[in-house]
């Protein structure tokens, strides 16, 4: 007799990324090479590649070493703050992490 786990369901989830908004070919593959957690996809309006990294205190710097070596502006990028929730909530805090990464590149942030 096999029991299987008891998974509890979270009410509300909050997940921010780092996203670089205009990547070339080379620049998005290289990405997802360099950077922890780093995903890619292709953006047939804009006919570049928008590439997106979960913030983790292991990758911080590695956005930012990215960030540097490719000459990314500061207006190709920005931070996307999700929240998945079947609650209302009127307030929600915002990892540390989102403040650090602000300190490193001071980009837009998006919801």
């Amino acid at each position: 007799m096999s029991v299987k786990p008891t998974v509890k369901k979270l009410d509300t989830e909050l997940v921010s990324c780092f996203r670089f908004l205009n990547l070339n070919k080379l620049q998005a593959y290289t990405l997802e090479r360099e950077v922890l957690g780093a995903t890619k996809r292709l953006d047939c309006e804009k006919e570049c590649y928008v590439g997106c990294v979960t913030l983790l205190e292991d990758n911080l710097a590695e956005i930012f070493n990215f960030f540097i070596r490719q000459r990314i502006t500061v207006e190709q990028c920005d931070l996307l703050i999700s929240l998945f929730s079947n609650m209302q909530t009127t307030t929600t805090e915002v990892p540390r992490l989102v403040n650090q990464m602000l300190r490193f590149i001071d980009c837009k942030l998006t919801k």
